[in-house]
């Protein structure tokens, strides 16, 4: 085996939400995490999601709300040459199950005005038009039953 190819960065982790920031490409957030050594306390972790991982799971992204993450850690290195750490997420879900085994169906949501999202792909209907042939073909189908 190669120690070097090796690579174990992997992060799971539950928290609640404390802020959320819009950036031009990404989403950065917060979680408040329980630890749990001799003194029970909180810590504080930022994580970033890409807007296409956010658009399938935006519903989930409000503050005090509980969501577990999985991801990877990154950092950079800031204006004041400070090193910032950050986990970038790879899933999330409000179910453990989804994360630590993967999902076993598509992520299903609504809209604020009803349209069914799949993925983070709306499911708008698409009405026929007059002249249509598949809407000919399903009238006169339909004109047995009047």
């Amino acid at each position: 085996m190669d120690i070097e190819k090796i690579n174990y960065n992997e992060v799971l982790i539950s928290g609640k939400i404390n802020n959320i920031k819009h950036f031009n490409n990404y989403i950065a957030f917060g979680l408040t995490c329980n630890t749990f050594a001799k003194i029970k306390s909180n810590c504080f972790i930022s994580f970033h999601v890409y807007e296409d991982l956010y658009n399938i799971y935006k519903d989930l992204f409000y503050k005090n709300n509980k969501i577990f993450v999985k991801g990877y850690l990154n950092s950079y290195t800031d204006k004041d040459n400070k090193i910032v750490t950050y986990v970038k997420v790879t899933d999330l879900s409000n179910n453990p199950e989804d994360v630590i085994d993967g999902r076993k169906g598509p992520y299903i949501r609504y809209d604020e005005d009803g349209v069914m999202v799949w993925n983070g792909k709306r499911c708008e209907a698409d009405p026929f038009s007059e002249d249509d042939p598949e809407y000919l073909e399903l009238v006169e189908m339909l004109k047995e039953y009047e």
